[in-house]
């Protein structure tokens, strides 16, 4: 066997038992899942191709089917397994031009792996959606079952005797649940999956394992179709049951990409200022403690780039 195939044997047998840690039912253990559980896929794909890293997905699957179930194993595999392995293969895409009589690899644009990414992160919502339930009720009974089974009984037993959420606020809850379902697991996914891209990468880099040249993050860009795509999502949420809430899970993604736009954005144009360390804490301090309002405000500041004085001048691609 290839030795890149035998890292990639290891590396999913790493993710397989990061997922079935996971599915103990801890924190820690939803903890591990959420943000670790791709990595060792990713690790795989940069550094040594992304046929490893389609062979750590497939083992990784085979071996949670024979710890957890067939089932989660399904999950990880569509959910996690492959599209880290579309992402490790565009990010190492290349393709050798010639420019002034001399031959330069081109890589794949990052901006373009973002937008990806967020269709991705949509397709992901929609397929939860239609594995929960096939309808508007369905939905809103499968959630409201979730949150007495699990929120509620837990605060009954943090608390016993205690004061419970009585049937207006658990229908309250439930609406809401229903409505941020989508983009909800949209945003999640696509966080998780930039975040174990961008580890991973700083992983491959120090190990000299990165054959792609380190990008500038700061001159990302999106494809020129993103704010047309943006838009029609935008439009399609407000069309009632499943329409309106498969839109809104692209329209969430897509505002994630605006919003690392932004964030790049604010790096390029605070360069040299006196002051910018100061205004980066701000910005991701406010991320933190002001989301989603600070969210949106930066992904308009992305969004609105063509338009805005804050327009970088960057070099020619």
């Amino acid at each position: 066997m290839p030795f890149s195939l035998l890292i990639g044997c290891g590396a999913g047998l790493v993710s397989a038992l990061l997922f079935a840690s996971a599915s103990t039912g801890t924190l820690l253990g939803l903890l591990v899942l959420v943000f670790l559980t791709p990595l060792p896929v990713a690790i795989t794909g940069l550094g040594w191709g992304w046929p490893s890293a389609a062979t750590a997905a497939v083992s990784a699957a085979i071996v949670i089917a024979v710890l957890v179930t067939p089932r989660a194993a399904l999950l990880h595999l569509i959910a996690l397994g492959l599209p880290t392995v579309i992402l490790s293969y565009l990010t190492l895409l290349n393709r050798t031009v010639l420019i002034g009589g001399e031959e330069r690899v081109e890589w794949y644009p990052i901006g373009r792996i973002v937008a990806i990414t967020s269709v991705i992160a949509g397709c992901l919502a929609t397929l939860a959606l239609l594995s929960t339930a096939t309808d508007m009720e369905g939905l809103r009974s499968s959630l409201r079952e979730t949150l007495q089974n699990y929120f509620v009984r837990q605060l009954e037993a943090a608390q016993p005797g205690g004061q419970t959420l009585g049937e207006e606020e658990l229908a309250t809850f439930t609406e809401l649940m229903v409505v941020s379902f989508a983009g909800a697991i949209s945003t999640v996914w696509m966080s998780i999956a930039m975040l174990n891209l961008w580890l991973a990468g700083l992983v491959t880099r120090t190990s000299g394992l990165l054959v792609r040249p380190w990008p500038e993050l700061s001159n990302i860009t999106l494809p020129r179709q993103m704010p047309l795509a943006f838009a029609v999502a935008v439009v399609l949420t407000f069309l009632p049951g499943y329409l309106g809430l498969i839109a809104s899970g692209f329209a969430s993604a897509f505002v994630l990409a605006f919003l690392l736009v932004g964030l790049a954005v604010l790096h390029h144009v605070t360069r040299g200022m006196s002051m910018r360390a100061l205004i980066l804490f701000a910005v991701y301090a406010s991320l933190v403690l002001l989301n989603p309002f600070s969210g949106l405000a930066v992904a308009m500041i992305g969004l609105a780039e063509p338009i805005s004085p804050l327009k970088r001048k960057l070099p020619p691609s």
